[in-house]
Formats: C-alpha cells, sequence, structure tokens
C-alpha cells in the first residue's frame, strides 16, 4: 500500500488479508453457502452438499441481473430468506448499461466491510504516504463533490447509489461524522438531485478557505463541477460578496433560502478569490482557489483519459488516489495508493470470491485468484455478501501484478461498452483513444460524443454522434477519424482493409444536446449519481435519441 514507516492497525491487517488471498477466498465462499444453505435459493441449489469450489463451479449456473429480478421484487414486498439469511438493510440503484433502474440488496455486513476499506484504509494510506502533514492538514476540511439523495424502499429500508450507502448507514448508526466537510448534511444527502445542488454544494465550498482535500465518485463528474465554476466565475464571485444568488443559475426557492440563511455576504472571501488571474483560469485553478489542499481523491485513470487530461489541467500536480474499483453488487478493490501511473486496483479477497473467464474465450476452465497470470485479461464473476452468486457483472479486467496472493487489477472495460457490427470488437478505450487523436489533428473540442452503428447502406459502418464545444469540423474531418479509429482499434483496421467496413460517418448534434438527453434520462428515472459518459449506445432508448426520434 505504499512506502510506510509506521504501519498502523488498517494497512498491517490489510497485508495480512492479502498474505493469505487464496485460503480468505474459498472460506469466504463456504462461509456464504453455510450460512445461507436453508434461504429458498440454498435450498434450490443444495448449498448443504457443496464442500468446494470445484462442486460450486459445477452445481452453479453463472448468472446476469434478469436472474434475480423475480425474487428481488418478492424480497422488496417484504418475503425473507430468499438469497440471503440477513435481511438487507439498503437497496442499491444500479443503472448498470441500460436505461431501466435495477434494485440490488445489501446486507450489513457487506457495509460494515466496505467501512474498513474505504474509512480506515484509505485514510490511513493517505496519511501514510504523507507523514510531512497532520491530521488536520489532510481531512480537516473535505470537498465531497458527490450528491446522495435520501431515498427509501417502501418498507423503509434505505435505498440509492452504492457510492452513498456507507455513509446513509454511518448516519442510521450515529457514526458518521460531517464536520469535516465543506457542506452540511442536509446538502450531503438532500431530498432531490437537481441542478440546484451543484450551485449549492459549490457555493459552500468557494466559502471555505481551508479546504484540504477533494473527494468524489467518477473523475467526470469532478472535472464537471470544476468547468461549471470556470463557465460562471463572475457570477460565483459576485454571488460570494453579496450573499445573493444571480440570475444565470437555477436554484429553487427553497434553496435559496437555505444559502441566504447559511452563507451571508462575504466580501473578504469574495475579494481573495478576486485576486486570482482571470486569464488562464483553468489552469491550476483548484490550488488557487483552496491553497491548503493536499490531495484528490476520485474514481479516474486511463479508462477517463478525456477527463483526466482536463482533470490535470485544473489540479496541475495535486496528488490523486484512485478511490475503489466498485458496482452497486460489491465493492472490489482498492487503490493502492496516491500518485499511481495508473488506476490498479487490489482485489480485495474478504468482500467477494471472483472468478475469472479468459476474454479471448479460449479455454473451458474458469479460474480462480490462485490462477490468473500477469498480463492476462479475464471477465470477471463475483459472489458477495448479499446474494449474488457467479454473478457476471460485465468487467474486462488485466492482471498487472499482485499484492501477496491477491490481483492487482487495471479495469479495461465492459463487456457491454463494445461496439462490434463486423467482428472488430471496438471497446471504449480505444474508441477514446481514437477522439483523443481525432480532436488534437482537427483542432475542436468535443462537448460530447458516443457511436452507433448504421446499417442502413450495403456496408455497415459507425455513427459518430458529436456535439462541439466552440469549434467547427475540417473538410476531412470523417477520414481523419477514420484514420484515428484504425490507429486505436486492429479489429477495425482489418474490416476496413477487408472492406467490411464503410469509412465512419459523423453526425453532428446541436448545442446542448447531450443536456438534453441527461434530462431525457431523469425522465427515465436515472439518477444523476450514476452519471458516466456514455460512448457506446446500448439500448433502444438511447438509439431513438441521438437518431433524432427523441431529442428535444
Amino acid at each position: 500500500m505504499g512506502a510506510a514507516n509506521s504501519k498502523t492497525g488498517a494497512i498491517a491487517r490489510f497485508e495480512e488479508i492479502c498474505r493469505n488471498a487464496v485460503a480468505i477466498q474459498e472460506k469466504f465462499l463456504m462461509d456464504r453457502l453455510a450460512e445461507n444453505k436453508d434461504t429458498e435459493y440454498g435450498k434450490l441449489f443444495g448449498f448443504e452438499y457443496i464442500h468446494s469450489v470445484e462442486e460450486y463451479q459445477k452445481e452453479l449456473p453463472i448468472t446476469f441481473h434478469y436472474d434475480y429480478e423475480a425474487v428481488i421484487e418478492r424480497q422488496v414486498e417484504g418475503e425473507e430468506g430468499l438469497l440471503t439469511a440477513d435481511k438487507p438493510v439498503y437497496y442499491c440503484i444500479s443503472s448498470g448499461s441500460t436505461d431501466s433502474p435495477k434494485y440490488v440488496p445489501i446486507i450489513e455486513r457487506d457495509l460494515i466491510t466496505q467501512k474498513f476499506y474505504w474509512k480506515d484504509l484509505i485514510r490511513e494510506s493517505i496519511r501514510a504516504q504523507m507523514p510531512d502533514f497532520s491530521e488536520e492538514e489532510l481531512f480537516g476540511k473535505i470537498f465531497e463533490t458527490g450528491e446522495f439523495r435520501r431515498d427509501f424502499m417502501p418498507d423503509g429500508t434505505m435505498s440509492g447509489v452504492r457510492a452513498g450507502a456507507l455513509n446513509r448507514y454511518l448516519e442510521e448508526k450515529g457514526e458518521l461524522n460531517t464536520d469535516c466537510y465543506t457542506a452540511p448534511l442536509e446538502v450531503l444527502f438532500p431530498n432531490d438531485t437537481t441542478e440546484d445542488m451543484l450551485y449549492v454544494k459549490l457555493r459552500f465550498a468557494l466559502a471555505c478557505r481551508d479546504v484540504t482535500a477533494i473527494h468524489g465518485v467518477f473523475v467526470n463528474r469532478v472535472v464537471g463541477m470544476l468547468r461549471y465554476v470556470t463557465d460562471n466565475w463572475e457570477a460565483f464571485l459576485s454571488d460570494i460578496e453579496t450573499g445573493e444568488i444571480s440570475d444565470c443559475f437555477s436554484v429553487s426557492h427553497e434553496w435559496e433560502l437555505y444559502v441566504k440563511e447559511h452563507l451571508p455576504a462575504d466580501p473578504e472571501r469574495a475579494a481573495q478569490l478576486r485576486k486570482i488571474p482571470i486569464d488562464d483560469l483553468e489552469k491550476g485553478l483548484v490550488k488557487k482557489i483552496w491553497p491548503k489542499i493536499k490531495y484528490g481523491c476520485l474514481i479516474g485513470g486511463s479508462m477517463f483519459a478525456p477527463y483526466m487530461d482536463r482533470l490535470w489541467r485544473y489540479v496541475d500536480d495535486l496528488p490523486i488516489h484512485y478511490f475503489t474499483y466498485a458496482a452497486s453488487e460489491g465493492c472490489f478493490g482498492i487503490a493502492r495508493g496516491i500518485n499511481e501511473g495508473d488506476a490498479y486496483y487490489v482485489l480485495l479477497p474478504d468482500t467477494c470470491f471472483y472468478e475469472f473467464l479468459s476474454e479471448t474465450g479460449d479455454g473451458e476452465k474458469i479460474l480462480t485468484i490462485r490462477d490468473v497470470e500477469v498480463g492476462s485479461k479475464y471477465e470477471m464473476l463475483i459472489t458477495t455478501f448479499s446474494g449474488a452468486y457467479r454473478y457476471a457483472i460485465g468487467d474486462v479486467v488485466e492482471v498487472v501484478g499482485f499484492e501477496g496472493q491477491a490481483p492487482l487489477v487495471r479495469v479495461c472495460y465492459r463487456k457491454s461498452q463494445v461496439i462490434n457490427i463486423a467482428d472488430e470488437k471496438m471497446n471504449v478505450r480505444q474508441l477514446e483513444n481514437a477522439m483523443r487523436k481525432f480532436q488534437r489533428r482537427a483542432e475542436c473540442t468535443a462537448e460530447g460524443y458516443c457511436v452507433d452503428g448504421d446499417y442502413a447502406k450495403r456496408r455497415p459502418r459507425y455513427m459518430l454522434y458529436l456535439e462541439l464545444a466552440d469549434s467547427v469540423l475540417p473538410k476531412d474531418a470523417e477520414q481523419l477519424l477514420d484514420e484515428c479509429l484504425m490507429e486505436s482499434c486492429p479489429g477495425y483496421k482489418r474490416d476496413r482493409e477487408l472492406d467490411e467496413l464503410d469509412k465512419v460517418k459523423i453526425q453532428m448534434i446541436p448545442r446542448g444536446g447531450f443536456k438534453a438527453y441527461g434530462r431525457f434520462m431523469a425522465k427515465l428515472g436515472h439518477r444523476k449519481e450514476q452519471d458516466k459518459p456514455l460512448r457506446i449506445l446500448v439500448t433502444e432508448e438511447q438509439k431513438a435519441f441521438f437518431g433524432g426520434a427523441l431529442m428535444s
């Protein structure tokens, strides 16, 4: 977990877990089978008679969320003992790769284990790797950029996104200390998450002179907030100075009153911020606003390369911890430390049981952590505390090393986030790499983009839906893009040369198109906290929207 001279309890415990990862994995699986043997699912698959990993793999099928939908619906309606002996204390709302929300039950032990990694281990790792700073200097005031709505199921069980589950749980237990955050509890956990909250959260953060860290979930959200600040810089300064709210901000009457009550006029803070040169405002902005900031903690890395490029412009050389590898179904990995070359995650042996399928599909054997090899890519299956058994989450990871016996992985892409219209199998990573090259060569900036297959002609082709920020495309834009796609994806290059694919088509999207898509998704019940960059159109709703039928 980094070079620490004084290893504290959490780090020492984690290193011990990693040293014994194989045994812990097998114990995790056997414990789950034993404690859930009398559940409906356990009786169906004979948990009582399974005594080895091999028997488990033989007796249970690989599953997907749709295999659980009916039983989760019964569970939500009050039935117990279906998937787990323990009753869920939280339902994660998962966006997955479709537009329809999915409910994932979470039991208490899942959250207790999550607390060790997200609170204890990350905190101690940051402290150990930044030994020259005190607790107050590292954790005194944290700008938490996430927005976690306070929702409940019909029976009163908490619900929401995984990123908010732990703090919601700790709050209910009376164990959540919010003194370290720039925003009050009601702003961290509002009854609704709208554009109101973006402004409100930023007003509290900008008012604080002593921010020591910025925490977030996905890097695109953090970058979006910082861009919102730069786009509305003068209006924010005016509001801080006067205690009012400028007309350019859409804030409800309720939150307007709240902000005015809690953030009165502060001409001194406004004067401090006005000293920041307006020329090249973005460059190093975070340190200019908050000179005491020491680090950032968020999910980023090469999977989010375009947003990381923008983030580095805002934060300069600020140390970054890549936080966690997690999904609604579980917490899978933790970043080893600050300033790693990429987002590398140690798979957590005591949060899930992991199985691995070769990315290429070669070989029939499904592997465990004792079998995986450095340099190989695998689709991952998980078995969780909360009743997901041999669950295919759709993630492809590359093993890049080991921490003890625990694999160190880089998340490559989601299997659903692959466009494959002529056996080219272009994944999100390759697409984003091609778009970075294209924007550089075409001297343009994309506000948003996504791709779909176009089958209208004899030969299929890629249709790139593109919204530009403030530039125009050159006449040879499609040729440039085609070249970039060929450079980034060997399969695409092969199929273009074999005449299996036609040259890519660029379809321009009107300004504001991707924001309109966000509003469209909100109408379908999609949550802002789940925002991830849309790259490959998967659902019929997405295809209809960008095809023009639903855009408004």
